[in-house]
């Protein structure tokens, strides 16, 4: 089996000093990635800017923006994968552009956002038969709300893991997810180590 997992956030640079991030740790990617070569498959973990040490054993690819998680992600599943494990917080937004310097403090100014590409649909589209683990991030809402929210992702992925960020999961070493297969399954998995999570995921996952 081959195996590539996203994992962390991105930095989205407004100027050389200042940049757009969220608080993902890298972790549950990097959970996978790490319990997936435990099972002696062949495994890559795309890592976005993170304080944490990649496990040993992978293959490494390093990138900063969303943009460079993206192209390399898609420059790297070309080389042939059977599953890929959409687990990194890419950002939804990033400047329309990048001031050079440092923009001189002391007077308000307007930053303009544009969206960013999604890569779960671009890799569905170039890749129509690799199976796609997808997470999908969620804050607040009924338990109905969020899952119909993540049902929407199955039109290109083959499980979507749903993460409630109001659980207080999110940058810490546990994780409480829901499961839903493009048959319509729920599993959930309670809160436990995001090791715990991995293997348990890699379990619904694998076949």
């Amino acid at each position: 089996m081959k195996v590539l997992v996203t994992a962390g956030p991105t930095r989205e640079y407004i100027d050389d000093v200042r940049y757009i991030t969220n608080a993902s740790s890298g972790l549950m990617g990097a959970a996978i990635a790490q319990k997936a070569h435990e099972r002696g498959w062949e495994v890559t973990l795309v890592l976005g800017p993170t304080h944490i040490i990649p496990p040993e054993g992978l293959t490494i690819v390093n990138v900063v923006s969303a943009e460079d998680m993206i192209d390399k992600t898609l420059e790297e599943l070309d080389k042939g994968y059977d599953m890929f494990v959409s687990a990194a917080a890419i950002a939804d937004y990033t400047p329309e552009k990048k001031t050079k310097g440092k923009i001189r403090s002391g007077k308000d100014f307007i930053l303009k956002l544009k969206s960013t590409r999604k890569l779960v649909r671009e890799v569905r589209s170039l890749f129509p038969s690799l199976k796609i683990v997808a997470f999908k991030a969620e804050y607040g809402g009924s338990d109905k709300q969020q899952l119909d929210a993540a049902r929407l992702l199955l039109t290109h992925t083959d499980y979507v893991v749903l993460n409630d960020l109001t659980t207080g999961v999110f940058g810490s070493d546990i994780n409480e997810v829901t499961i839903i297969s493009r048959e319509k399954d729920v599993i959930k998995l309670e809160k436990n180590k995001k090791e715990d999570v991995a293997t348990r995921l890699l379990d619904i996952v694998k076949d």
